[in-house]
């Protein structure tokens, strides 16, 4: 999986620009404002149909433009495909060799991009939607399915929630008591099952990371009792008969997938109140390691990684065990203003500030 050319217009800081990529990715340097970031952004735009930064593509579009235009040429399982982006105030179009796709999740099934950001470490010690953001995109990355999974929920949990504010007949709560438990447990159970995996890498990719011999683990923290069975949709239906009245003094549902967390251990210690900073750091880089390499595994592609700077604060040591893991076999980028950090590695260097 490669991005092998890409084409700006109006997007950010870039009024017209264009840039081919080596196979192995670059390290992508200048001074702060240049737009570094805002290159690596477009990127990851194709895999998502949307920013990691913000979620009004108004913000996407220079200051003085109208739209903004981006397009990119990949090599996907050995096919080269181009996808075309471009929006204005009322409307935006996706394209895959020039055709519109209907749905912006279309795109999870082609590009797969991992995104290394200063800002990971809220997936170690955020709040608890910080770690279910991160997990609903790596499993969506992982199965496509899971998306219209958990749509549906959310379009329960709506109407559900909709229905506590207001005067209801039994009949009807009743039937969306058992889609909200129903599209509820289908989440849980995917997200469970992807854990599974996760838990089986997290602890080999930390050690690798840190040469530390401490024990990593990841619990899946329930809103509800903890299932002591594998039907969470009983254990829901049976939480939801306990706390009835509760939840209809409190208008919403006080249960549910869009309520649970994740929690990281560390020799048996929460990592988000006892881990220091660097723990937290390697943390979440071997978390985003681990959704690498369940892409890799699923897909039999090597997903693009992107580094937004996040080595900066890393000792050469981890980066140099970092860049062990991965073997040379992702296209690689490396957002930085200070390429001294990263000159051991073998990465073409691309300076914005000769090519801007």
């Amino acid at each position: 999986m490669r991005v092998k050319y890409l084409y700006l217009q109006n997007f950010r800081n870039f009024q017209k620009f264009e840039l081919s990529f080596a196979p192995e990715g670059a390290i992508i340097f200048g001074k702060n404002g240049l737009g570094k970031t805002n290159l690596l952004e477009a990127v990851s735009y194709f895999a998502f149909g949307k920013s990691f930064r913000t979620n009004n593509d108004l913000d996407l579009i220079d200051f003085s433009k109208a739209f903004f235009r981006i397009r990119g040429k990949f090599e996907l399982n050995e096919k080269e495909i181009t996808i075309e982006a471009a929006a204005e105030k009322q409307k935006k179009i996706i394209k895959i060799d020039n055709i519109n796709i209907s749905k912006i999740s279309e795109l999870y099934q082609y590009l797969k991009t991992v995104y290394f950001s200063p800002v990971d470490i809220n997936i170690i010690s955020g709040a608890p939607s910080f770690r279910r953001d991160f997990f609903d995109q790596a499993i969506s990355q992982h199965n496509f399915q899971y998306l219209a999974v958990l749509r549906k929920y959310f379009q329960v949990l709506k109407q559900r929630n909709a229905l506590l504010k207001n005067d209801f007949n039994e009949k009807e709560k009743h039937s969306w008591d058992l889609q909200f438990i129903k599209r509820g447990s289908e989440v849980i159970e995917f997200r469970t099952r992807y854990l599974e995996d996760f838990r089986a890498l997290l602890n080999e990719k930390y050690s690798l990371i840190t040469d530390e011999k401490e024990h990593v683990k990841i619990n899946y923290k329930f809103s509800f009792p903890s299932p002591e069975t594998e039907s969470f949709l009983e254990n829901m239906r049976e939480h939801l008969d306990e706390i009835e009245e509760q939840e209809m003094n409190a208008q919403r549902s006080l249960f549910g997938p869009h309520l649970d967390d994740y929690e990281f251990y560390l020799n048996g210690n929460s990592a988000r109140r006892f881990g220091s900073q660097g723990q937290k750091k390697s943390l979440a880089i071997t978390s985003r390691l681990v959704q690498a390499n369940l892409i890799l595994k699923k897909t039999t592609e090597f997903p693009i990684l992107i580094f937004d700077d996040v080595f900066a604060e890393l000792d050469k040591k981890r980066i140099k065990n970092i860049m062990k893991i991965l073997e040379n076999k992702h296209q690689i980028f490396i957002a930085t203003p200070n390429r001294e950090i990263y000159k051991s590695l073998e990465l073409p260097l691309i300076d914005l500030e000769k090519i801007k």
